[in-house]
């Protein structure tokens, strides 16, 4: 084998040739749509309703135990004036992000429910640490934060899926493609967010998440490597540790979370991750 996958991948990034995949463009636009100060209600219906499957799943999902009131969300109108833009923008990324965890080989297909399951429970657990540290006005960027920040996982699988009968791409075993994700997949979520013009604090916590020291004390960048930590802890993802003590990691300190609280949030990512393939 001259080259190793993630030899394979470096290169092509380095050289500018990489292909980025494409993900929904009604999901982006309404997180662009967001950040404006001038949208109006119906211009983000209207972007919602060109794609019928997106909407139905946000209407799912705003019903869910997670978001659902007193009364059932009926119309795309309703869930934007119960929830606001910013959380209906973020459910249709986390609904179309869900759709886009899908492969043809099927050595790639089979590692997509486990690694959705992680985004989607570091998504809503990320919201919950937000919350319990006090930091209720972030709770959405710490919520689109952990849907995205192992995005590069994503689509470096993508990637291996639309190239694996290429001449030059070397045999799809578990071990290259662990070694080119534990590599690869920070970078190239950066690249993606870049791509996507999502404000650059999600691309620095997707390239930064995996350092051995978190440097200056960033919130948003502890409550995903808390969260990380956290799933991790109880068994989601691919580098589970239950060995793992969860106050003794410094992002517990930065987010000033008690044991109790921490105890607290293990149940939650369980609790959530009940949810995960009953939503999607």
């Amino acid at each position: 084998m001259s080259k190793s996958l993630k030899d394979m991948v470096e290169e092509q990034m380095q050289s500018g040739e990489l292909e980025l995949p494409v993900f929904n463009q009604v999901a982006l636009d309404l997180q662009r749509m967001k950040n404006e100060d001038d949208v109006q209600l119906n211009q983000i219906i209207v972007a919602i309703m060109t794609d019928p499957a997106l909407a139905a799943q946000i209407l799912k999902v705003a019903n869910s135990s997670f978001y659902g009131g007193l009364k059932e969300v009926s119309t795309i109108q309703q869930a934007v004036i119960r929830l606001g833009l910013e959380q209906v923008a973020n459910i249709a990324l986390m609904s179309a992000q869900a759709a886009a965890h899908d492969a043809q080989l099927k050595t790639l297909k089979d590692r997509m429910p486990d690694l959705w399951e992680h985004a989607y429970v570091s998504a809503l657990g990320a919201r919950w640490l937000a919350r319990e540290a006090g930091l209720r006005d972030r709770a959405e960027e710490a919520f689109l934060a952990g849907l995205l920040h192992d995005v590069g996982e994503l689509v470096l699988l993508k990637i291996l899926d639309a190239h694996a009968s290429d001449a030059d791409t070397p045999p799809l075993t578990d071990a290259l493609i662990n070694e080119a994700l534990e590599a690869l997949h920070p970078e190239l979520g950066h690249r993606l967010m870049t791509s996507w013009e999502l404000p650059g604090i999600y691309a620095d916590v997707a390239r930064n998440h995996h350092q051995s020291t978190m440097g200056e004390p960033d919130a948003l960048q502890a409550i995903v490597r808390l969260v990380d930590g956290g799933c991790a802890k109880v068994g989601i993802g691919r580098n589970a540790d239950e060995q793992l003590a969860l106050p003794t990691l410094p992002e517990a300190d930065v987010l000033d979370l008690s044991e109790i609280q921490l105890a607290e949030f293990e149940v939650v990512l369980e609790d959530v991750r009940s949810q995960a393939a009953t939503l999607f």
